[in-house]
């Protein structure tokens, strides 16, 4: 039941959405082209048939076919309908001018200036333009202006023009080095209702006595004022760009990162990068011709200008953009791993060839129903906006001027959605809940989208683009937070396609309107394979096996990271964390572990006899296994001390503890003093540890040595305790090898020659003095670089 309610809840809103965007488009886009009729095919072949009226054709000819686009007099033609309404308008044939098919001839070895015929067929089938392009510097006889009249009325008549609907033609010439140019101007009689002060018509070319064409021309009294308007559409599509590249930027440096620590998997992001590279060169090749017209690039052919700009789209837009998805994806899936796994799910399903579940069909249909409703709504939205000065712009929906438009629209928009909804989703906005919160977070992310992520036909001036692209992403952000990254990925392109494609959905070519469909079929395809799986309940389940690498990685990771960090806390219970002072001996320590659990331990235990046991011992190595056989050695240590303190007796029990219990011979060093403060008098022995050093108020130092086998080799040691008389105010300092062996990233070691001369540096400064200033000349000389072993200081001060 609950599968049913969902599968009717999202038909009925897509169905909403269709009804009102096939309602709602004519009145959105009232100058969009009207039932298409012509192909780029045809659009060639009707101007390669007229060209003939002005000259022969070109042996092998290099042909584009592009698109006219006029959108200042789109927009003079909308202000025109609200303020006189729709009478009049098409009667004008302006707006069968506003998008049309460009097709020009160029001859072989051709600069992209030097074409031979142009001309400008409308969706209709009829030719608006029909150029001859005349070198500027050739001869040409001078011709009479009554004759230039009468073969000019001649000639629009063969055209099929009505000359009654035009004025007295005025004659114009242009004079130039070697022949002067006329240009026959037809005033249309009917001026444009609401477009007061504009002026247009039909004029004929002469170039000498040589007929070189017709075309249409406006004077508009507006233009510059609309013209400037434009401006911000270029602006905002630079923005758009360079935001790309900057988000490319920021994204790098935590892949880096991540992948350095190996929290990232590269696998499912170099199939996004290749599939971005498939599907941006494939746009690239097919729209290379038209998208190259009006590159002049030096002396560079026409042709070649071609395969230049394939080159330099190819480096400097498909590559950066495919690298945005890779890294998007890959930063993206390691943020979402953490808290929203399963919003990839089905998008990952489509990767894994895994399309046969409801986990793909619930987020295919939302997708589809939500992109169906977003188109829908969008056009809506501009139908009151335009109340308020917003208008879309039909010259603006980047049709694709190719022989497989459909496609090629379906592979743009995806090669551009693709990569912005990636930062959007995977990475700002589950960055930005985690940071603020979900309702801030959400909020932050959808304004911050919103200037990333602008909709398909955002309506122009720009600060209302920005607040339907507002809308656009709010709606996304939720459909993702509900359904997943494959239905936010859907419903945009869906969105895209139906907004930008449906002039080929509607065209009356049946080639076209099986472009535009078989676009949408694509689209669809996870939808329509798994559909039927909707209502089984068969789920995409992740198991151990099916997670990425990386992934187990992390997990396995983090669980020994909440290991290590229980026995890290469970050793700091066990180190002491000493007074002061005690019986009168000042006291200072340190303990730096190299990881999470240490090998070094220490210790000062008062006695009742008024004298002090002092230990520093380490255990070979650092990590959990140094980590159990510190905790041992240090229990032991504590217990021994309470019953016989005497160094012989300690030495005995630590050894047979560490012989016993570390199978593998874990070797561990102990220095063990006895002091006494009222005497002053030192009981020490050391097994395999480093000598401590005395340090007098002057600066004298002097090691107390000591030589036995290290803790653990034999099942017997023996030891011979030796006796220092100390002074008052001298210092005891014992410390483990982690201080000597600290090594800059060259390899340095500190060593004992500049431990001793920073003891002797440091004897005035009493006992944390001399700690800190020890510690401190460490890390000066090492730079900082991590540490390789543990680090233990204790400091002692006689009265």
């Amino acid at each position: 039941m609950r599968n049913v309610r969902f599968l009717l809840l999202w038909l009925l809103l897509g169905a909403a959405g269709a009804v009102a965007l096939v309602w709602a488009y004519p009145l959105a886009f009232p100058f969009a082209p009207r039932a298409l009729k012509v192909t780029r095919d045809e659009a060639i072949a009707i101007a390669l048939a007229r060209f003939k009226d002005l000259g022969e054709p070109v042996p092998n000819a290099y042909v584009v076919a592009s698109f006219q686009t006029d959108a200042v007099l789109e927009r003079r033609l909308q202000l025109a309908r609200r303020r006189a309404g729709s009478r009049g308008l098409r009667e004008s044939g302006l707006p069968d001018r506003v998008l049309a098919w460009e097709v020009t001839v160029y001859p072989p070895g051709a600069l992209p200036q030097d074409w031979t015929y142009q001309a400008e067929v409308a969706f209709t089938g009829e030719v608006a333009r029909l150029r001859l392009n005349l070198d500027p510097e050739a001869r040409g006889n001078p011709l009479a202006p009554p004759e230039a009249r009468a073969r000019a009325d001649a000639f629009l008549g063969r055209q099929g023009f009505d000359l009654r609907r035009y004025r007295e033609p005025e004659i114009r010439s242009e004079q130039l080095a070697a022949r002067t140019d006329l240009a026959v101007r037809y005033r249309d009689r009917r001026p444009l209702p609401g477009a007061e002060g504009l002026v247009y018509g039909v004029l004929v070319r002469f170039s000498g006595d040589r007929l070189t064409g017709f075309s249409h021309f406006e004077e508009d009294p507006e233009q510059r004022s609309l013209q400037r308007i434009f401006q911000q559409n270029v602006f905002a599509g630079v923005g758009g760009l360079v935001l790309a590249y900057l988000a490319l930027l920021v994204l790098t440096v935590p892949f880096l990162k991540r992948y350095h620590e190996g929290e990232i998997g590269v696998r499912r992001g170099v199939q996004i990068f290749l599939l971005m590279l498939a599907l941006g060169l494939t746009a690239t090749l097919l729209g290379a011709r038209a998208t190259a017209q009006g590159w002049n690039i030096g002396a560079t052919l026409r042709q070649p200008t071609t395969w230049l700009l394939v080159v330099v789209y190819s480096m400097f837009r498909v590559l950066p953009t495919a690298l945005l998805a890779f890294v998007a994806w890959s930063v993206g899936e390691s943020i979402c791993r953490e808290r929203w796994g399963g919003k990839l799910a089905a998008f990952d399903a489509l990767f894994q060839g895994e399309w046969g579940n409801a986990t793909v069909a619930r987020s295919s249909l939302a997708g589809a129903a939500a992109g169906t409703a977003l188109a829908g709504g969008l056009v809506l939205a501009f139908l009151p906006l335009q109340r308020f000065g917003a208008w879309p712009v039909a010259a603006l929906l980047d049709l694709p001027p190719t022989a497989a438009p459909g496609f090629d629209l379906l592979a743009v928009s995806l090669f551009s959605t693709l990569p912005l909804l990636l930062v959007l989703a995977l990475c700002l906005l589950p960055v930005a809940v985690r940071r603020l919160g979900r309702g801030p977070g959400v909020a932050v992310a959808v304004l911050l989208g919103s200037v990333l992520l602008l909709p398909p036909s955002s309506p122009l001036p720009f600060v209302w683009g920005l607040a339907v692209s507002l809308f656009f992403v709010a709606a996304l952000v939720v459909l993702f937070l509900r359904h997943g990254f494959l239905a936010v990925l859907t419903a945009t392109v869906v969105s895209t396609v139906l907004l930008a494609g449906y002039p080929l959905l509607t065209a009356a070519a049946p080639s076209l309107a099986a472009q535009g469909w078989l676009a949408l079929a694509v689209l669809l395809a996870p939808l329509l394979v798994s559909l039927r799986h909707l209502a089984g309940g068969q789920e995409l389940v992740y198991r151990y096996e099916d997670v990425p690498p990386h992934v187990r990685r992390i997990a396995e990771r983090e669980r020994q990271r909440v290991e290590l960090e229980t026995a890290r806390r469970i050793q700091s219970s066990i180190l002491p964390d000493l007074p002061p002072s005690l019986h009168g001996v000042a006291l200072a320590h340190a303990y730096l572990p190299a990881s999470e659990v240490g090998g070094d331990f220490y210790d000062v235990l008062a006695l009742e006899d008024g004298r002090l046991a002092v230990a520093v011992g380490d255990v070979a190595g650092h990590g959990v296994s140094s980590g159990l056989v510190m905790s041992m050695a240090k229990s032991a240590l504590a217990v021994q001390v309470t019953f016989n303190p005497e160094v012989a007796a300690v030495f005995g029990t630590l050894n047979r503890t560490v012989y016993q219990t570390a199978r593998k011979r874990l070797l561990a060093t102990l220095c063990y003093a006895l002091l006494d403060p009222e005497s002053r008098e030192l009981l020490y022995a050391s097994a395999g540890h480093l000598f401590p050093y005395v340090v007098s108020p002057q600066g004298g130092v002097r090691a107390l040595e000591s030589i036995a086998y290290p803790l653990g080799v034999r099942g017997q040691l023996v030891v011979e305790p030796r006796q220092a008389q100390l002074a008052s105010g001298d210092i005891l300092f014992l410390y483990s090898d982690g201080l000597v062996e600290a090594r800059t990233e060259h390899g340095d070691e500190f060593g004992f020659e500049r431990l001793e001369q920073s003891l002797a540096r440091h004897a005035r400064r009493g006992v944390e003095g001399m700690r800190d200033g020890v510690l401190q000349d460490i890390e000066r000389f090492t730079g900082g670089a991590p540490r390789e072993d543990d680090q233990t200081v204790l400091v002692l001060k006689v009265p």
